[in-house]
């Protein structure tokens, strides 16, 4: 009679602490705000700066931290909707001189719940004021570029360790075109970015 009791009591104990993280991943507010940050790779060359000591760094057109904050709107029991604003750059500097490649991101995504746990979708990014500055001895390998308006596509799923922190791995297709010319950049890049939600 004790082991069933103490049977129905870690099952009972098993199954409250169950329900408790359960409900600890879900957080039924219509609106909260977003922090976030990530490292994203890829997209075409646009700048290779040459280091005295011999080595040399890449500035590409879908590299290389982003960071951005907005709010996360609740569609029912399933469905949330993000819109953020964001600002993406790629660069790197000496002493004598950088070279950077900066955005402004506005996103808005959609996502779905497959779990409490897991969430897929996606939406459009749209791209303002991109453009290439060197200055110093970087001026000598790159030129100072802007470049068009652009909107890209956006796929991703998240991972949400609890209702305030998530981890994103997505993929976005978008193209940059230099101002007054046809000639175009490739951003298409992947992304690892992790959500504060409060």
């Amino acid at each position: 009679m004790n082991h069933v009791l103490r049977a129905l009591g870690a099952a009972t104990l098993l199954s409250t602490l169950l329900a408790g993280n359960a409900h600890a991943q879900t957080d039924d507010r219509p609106v909260r705000g977003i922090l976030g940050a990530g490292l994203t790779f890829g997209g075409d060359k646009l700048a290779v700066a040459q280091f005295t000591n011999g080595g040399s760094q890449s500035i590409r057109a879908g590299g290389l931290v982003q960071f951005y904050g907005g709010a996360e709107f609740r569609l029912g029991t399933l469905v949330t909707v993000q819109a953020t604003a964001g600002y993406h750059v790629d660069d790197t500097s000496a002493s004598n001189g950088s070279i950077r490649f900066s955005r402004w991101p506005i996103e808005l995504l959609g996502h779905v719940a497959v779990n409490e746990q897991i969430r897929l979708g996606g939406g459009i990014r749209h791209i303002n004021g991109a453009k290439l500055n060197a200055s110093g001895a970087g001026s000598s390998v790159a030129p100072n570029i802007d470049f068009d308006a652009s909107t890209g596509v956006v796929i991703e799923g998240e991972y949400r360790f609890s209702p305030s922190f998530g981890v994103k791995l997505r993929y976005v297709t978008e193209d940059y075109t230099i101002k007054g010319t046809p000639f175009k950049a490739k951003g298409n890049h992947v992304g690892l970015m992790g959500n504060f939600y409060f």
